[in-house]
């Protein structure tokens, strides 16, 4: 599999659909995966779980990501996932949401790495597309295990590793550790793809330059922002700093997701969906807690649009708010 570019947008969930992913891809993004969804689910065929990993011809190359601790649900799950044409399978070794680690997925896999290897080989078996997966340094700070993962990874046939450079206990509150992503670079031969605390061209420029990985995926920052894509791929590519969007800017690309977003999911489904997008997006727009408190009313498109455009032309009474 060859993907042309190294920027990545993460498994993010209640953010990676369709639409936002079609977004990411516009702004530069090389690769995008699905939300992270349960091979339990999948394997016995729920259809809400199923749709989530359900993708269009012009999202190529395209990455689902599975969780789950039972090798048998992996390969069902696998061997399902397949139908839908994706370019590569993930298996996310790092989550640290406590409903996920309970039932000993995500990051509960770094505490028992034959389980891990277990679902890595039952993953491999099935597939007939790469294999990469996602992980964290390990279950703490003083229990780094990300080497150990990454030679498991390398034995099992996996294609690529994606490090998140904090341990599952640090969450996102202390700044990660480029120097760990430098360190499994050099202990592997297979792909590494940096994560963690990429927020600007400058943050992408860095982590290159300090760790030697392969690709960059990026997270938050494109979760409040799809076109950061943009502005990174513009500055590594051409050495161009592309000012942040205007106002204006901002307003379009909001309408453009909320009617992505309502066509795909239903007018009132897709507005609920939108409300927080719609928050983050109007940051740092003139009266903008007052603009954004009536966006979190809106139950359709057309509310959307006519907020949006009323604040635009200035008819919507926000000034004194």
């Amino acid at each position: 599999m060859t993907i042309t570019g190294n920027l990545f947008l993460a498994p993010l969930a209640g953010i990676s659909n369709r639409p936002f992913r079609l977004l990411a891809r516009k702004y530069g993004a090389a690769l995008c995966y699905t939300e992270m969804v349960s091979a339990d689910a999948i394997a016995m065929k729920q259809e809400k779980t199923i749709r989530m990993i359900d993708t269009s011809p012009d999202e190529h190359p395209i990455g689902v990501q599975l969780f789950g601790s039972r090798p048998e649900y992996i390969a069902g799950a696998v061997r399902k996932v397949l139908e839908f044409g994706p370019d590569l399978i993930d298996l996310n070794l790092g989550c640290p949401v406590k409903k996920v680690v309970r039932k000993n997925g995500g990051a509960a896999l770094l505490k028992n790495t034959a389980l891990a290897e277990e679902l890595m080989a039952a993953a491999v078996e099935n597939a007939t597309v790469p294999v990469t997966i996602k992980i964290r340094t390990g279950w703490e700070a003083k229990s780094d295990i990300y080497i150990e993962v990454g030679l498991i990874a390398e034995r099992a046939g996996i294609s690529a590793i994606t490090l998140h450079a904090r341990s599952r206990t640090q969450g996102y509150g202390v700044k990660s550790d480029w120097s760990k992503i430098a360190h499994l670079k050099r202990e592997i031969s297979i792909p590494v793809i940096g994560n963690g605390d990429v927020r600007t061209p400058l943050d992408a420029e860095e982590m290159f330059k300090q760790t030697g990985c392969d690709a960059i995926m990026i997270g938050r920052a494109a979760m409040k922002n799809p076109f950061v894509f943009r502005q990174i791929r513009s500055y590594l590519e051409e050495g161009d700093l592309v000012p942040e969007m205007t106002i204006d800017e901002k307003i379009e690309l909001a309408l453009e997701h909320a009617r992505m977003v309502c066509d795909r999911f239903g007018p009132k489904g897709g507005a609920l969906m939108m409300r927080k997008h719609l928050s983050w997006y109007s940051k740092g727009f003139l009266a903008g807690a007052e603009l954004r408190r009536r966006l979190k009313t809106v139950c359709s498109y057309e509310d959307i649009s006519t907020l949006l455009r009323a604040y635009r032309e200035g008819s919507l009474d926000v000034a004194n708010q």
